[in-house]
């Protein structure tokens, strides 16, 4: 399993955190932590795909005050569990204006700003992945880049 780049029917971009060496030499666990865009979208043979990956928690990382659709994998794996966790706050009007007014919302520059204004929501967003039952780890958003990369990014910078 050395391959990062999962194909997963119905989502564009799955990538598995496994691999990477730290500062110490070692190396991330493969199939512990997957990035996605929103599963929603996995048709059927992506759900077996990804439950056959072993993932058992989906973490929903979401934007507080938007409305997103609840995902709803009940029907697919009864025992998968899915968390929602919302890592930003779009009732924030100065974020508003700054981020999503400019559009450099959904990407890399606006992390620092987000992480400083919102520290706690990030905090349980990693929380939720250390509390994660046995199994691999799915955390997405709706195309598997900002909120799923600020997530990354923390992850891996606590491996270092």
């Amino acid at each position: 399993m050395n391959e990062r780049v999962l194909v997963w029917d119905g989502c564009t971009n799955v990538r598995d955190l496994g691999g990477l060496r730290t500062c110490d030499g070692h190396m991330t666990r493969w199939g512990a932590v997957i990035r996605s865009d929103n599963p929603a979208k996995l048709t059927a043979a992506g759900w077996s795909a990804l439950y056959a990956y072993g993932i058992r928690t989906i973490i929903s990382l979401r934007t507080y005050g938007m409305a997103e659709g609840e995902l709803n994998i009940t029907l697919r794996h009864p025992d998968l569990v899915t968390v929602q966790v919302a890592i930003e706050d779009i009732t924030d009007m100065e974020f508003v204006q700054q981020w999503v007014a400019t559009d450099l919302w959904s990407t890399p520059l606006y992390y620092e700003d987000a992480l400083r204004r919102w520290p706690e929501r990030h905090a349980a967003a990693i929380s939720a992945i250390a509390r994660a039952r046995p199994g691999g780890v799915l955390i997405h958003c709706g195309r598997g880049n900002d909120r799923t990369g600020i997530i990354a990014l923390l992850l891996l910078a606590l491996t270092q």
